[in-house]
């Protein structure tokens, strides 16, 4: 009898990372990936696949040896590296609930289902987008069609596919399990998202895997039943509704009853069972914050509970790059806050991490479509939050988030006016009076000298309200207001008396034009910028680069038509923080800024 071919996550490659002993791109096991987590790079800041496997290697992280209390915490981050010993011990007695072929135990899959109800196109993360939707492609309507078979996929890819499943499938109509009392005519109703998926994702970025897995996990003692999916019982095949039993049940969540049929020798995996699994009983977003620490959460408008923080302005997927800043310093008309975020801000006032340790958080969230039944886009977007040392003096973390508010208050008002002056629908202006362009801008304020005390503050609170004054202006420009209108709205935000950026409170939304402007044309020069190199006394000037035929700072380089990407990816592409002194080739440098950056899912393989 021909025995089902073994792929344990623990032991084979799966996993992406950087490995820095010898700078290579390679997969790795999961015992692999945390006992030298110190010497492997993760990215977790470009797609949400990278996101399920940081929650999952940090759930495993805090299965094995997670640190409880704060000291432990401590210990483990000036440690060379994480607790080898235990974690290898923990990943060879838990092997074979991790292995994903399993006969019995198939990893986060349910060994009671044998009947193959979706093909491998299924498995397709673009799949979830919908016939309709950007990430659908023609080789997956081929497949549904029935013009070509969808391709088998290779374990690790379909190992990868299956937690981003059971992290982001769309809610609605299922198919129901075999023998399930709760299917009606073979179809289970009311499937909901899992909880990943209806919640904004943030983690605190860091150079090394191993320092990435404990700033996204707070020291905290395991809750007494609490466990991960492979140190629980097997679910049973039908539906059921549950109470998670603490951090380790939420992050391995079976929101699927899911079976890969295990391939043929160096074969793929080439089709999948996918019902209906369990669901949460209670209020779900309660239950996230409660115990996913790797969320970021605003306060109502109502005041009564919470809601995921948004970091995208609205449904326009315009990135906020302040987002990060409001959740520093709460204000006391709409906090905001982050588990990581507030766990990282605490390390940093402890003096754990290195002062000069720049940090980013780094934000994710799904977008859905109609009723979440179909993804439009799962955007993931780092924001500076400056240096540990920033972090850590509660003076400089109110700089930044005032500055934050602030743009808050100006879009705010603008959208206000921009209504009541035009009468047009909320969505309209809204959509017209978006502030954008200002990632760089944003960036030029969290360095050090842009927050501490002094000249350098002062000019970085004149350049904020400037950038900000600016994309008002743009977003006037645009809007479609006669022009004494349009003259009465400029003159609500581009007088001399308009807020300054240390202040929050709003401006007037509609107060008498100034004469001098009721009648002016609508202007047409470009932006004024003040070159980032005299932004502030006793600044050195900002390194420059031979590309394009010149030497230009990347400040330069962003703004140029042959440049594809923001200023802020520009940036994370030319910066090594292992090695802050590199020198870059002017091929790199150009081949940085015309990749185009990623935006949406459209897997194909």
């Amino acid at each position: 009898m021909q025995q089902d071919p073994a792929f344990p996550l623990t032991t084979s490659p799966w996993i992406p990372v950087t490995d820095l002993d010898t700078s290579e791109f390679r997969d790795v096991g999961l015992t692999e990936a945390l006992v030298r987590a110190h010497r492997l790079r993760f990215d977790a800041t470009s797609q949400s696949e990278s996101i399920v496997l940081l929650r999952l290697m940090a759930a495993a992280l805090d299965a094995a040896c997670g640190p409880s209390t704060v000291p432990e915490w401590d210990a483990a981050w000036r440690a060379e590296t994480l607790d080898a010993e235990r974690i290898t011990a923990y990943m060879d007695h838990w092997a074979h609930r991790l292995d994903l072929f399993h006969p019995q135990f198939p990893a986060f899959q349910c060994g009671a289902l044998t009947a193959y109800n979706r093909g491998a196109h299924s498995l397709d993360p673009a799949s979830l987008g919908g016939a309709s939707g950007a990430w659908f492609s023609g080789k997956l309507r081929a497949a549904r069609d029935g013009v070509q078979d969808y391709p088998a996929w290779d374990p690790a890819v379909a190992a990868r596919n299956l937690l981003w499943l059971l992290s982001y499938d769309t809610a609605g109509i299922k198919g129901a399990a075999p023998n399930d009392p709760q299917g009606k005519g073979n179809r289970i109703y009311g499937a909901r998202p899992g909880p990943a998926g209806i919640v904004t994702h943030l983690h605190v970025e860091a150079h090394t895997l191993k320092d990435l897995l404990l700033l996204a996990l707070p020291p905290q003692p395991r809750a007494p039943g609490d466990a991960p999916v492979w140190e629980q019982e097997q679910p049973p095949t039908g539906v059921r509704t549950r109470a998670p039993r603490g951090r380790l049940d939420w992050l391995t969540w079976s929101t699927r009853r899911v079976r890969l049929c295990p391939p043929a020798e160096d074969g793929g995996v080439d089709r999948f069972a996918l019902h209906d699994g369990d669901r949460i009983q209670g209020q779900v977003l309660d239950l996230a914050q409660a115990y996913d620490p790797m969320t970021a959460w605003s306060t109502r408008a109502n005041g009564r509970g919470r809601t995921p923080m948004r970091f995208t302005d609205d449904d326009l997927g315009v990135l906020k790059p302040w987002a990060a800043a409001l959740i520093l310093t709460p204000s006391t008309d709409r906090p905001h806050t982050s588990t990581a975020l507030r766990h990282a801000v605490e390390a940093a006032e402890r003096g754990v991490i290195s002062p000069e340790t720049r940090l980013r958080a780094v934000f994710a969230a799904i977008e859905w479509g109609t009723q979440r039944s179909v993804i439009d886009n799962d955007p993931v977007a780092p924001v500076d939050l400056g240096t540990a040392s920033q972090l850590a003096d509660p003076e400089q973390r109110s700089v930044m988030a005032t500055r934050a508010r602030y743009a808050e208050v100006v879009q705010g008002n603008l959208r206000r006016a921009a209504q009541e002056l035009s009468g047009r629908p909320a969505d309209l202006v809204r959509t017209r009076m978006t502030l954008t362009n200002l990632d760089l801008d944003w960036d030029e304020t969290t360095g050090e000298d842009e927050t501490r005390d002094g000249a350098g503050r002062e000019a970085a609170n004149r350049a904020w309200d400037t950038a900000l004054h600016e994309a008002v202006d743009r977003a006037i420009e645009s809007f479609p207001l006669d022009r004494d209108r349009r003259a009465k709205l400029r003159a609500t935000f581009m007088t001399a008396g308009a807020a300054a950026p240390t202040r929050t409170r709003a401006v007037r939304e509609d107060p008498k034009p100034a004469p001098a402007q009721k009648d002016a044309a609508p202007s047409t020069a470009p932006p004024r910028r003040t070159p980032p190199a005299t932004r502030g006394p006793g600044r050195p000037a900002a390194a420059s680069y031979d590309v394009f035929g010149g030497r230009y700072t990347l400040s330069q380089i962003s703004r140029m038509s042959e440049c594809a990407v923001t200023y802020t990816t520009l940036r994370n592409r030319l910066t090594d923080p292992g090695n802050p002194d590199r020198q870059w080739t002017p091929q790199e440098v150009e081949e940085a800024a015309t990749l185009p950056a990623a935006r949406g899912r459209r897997r194909t393989t």
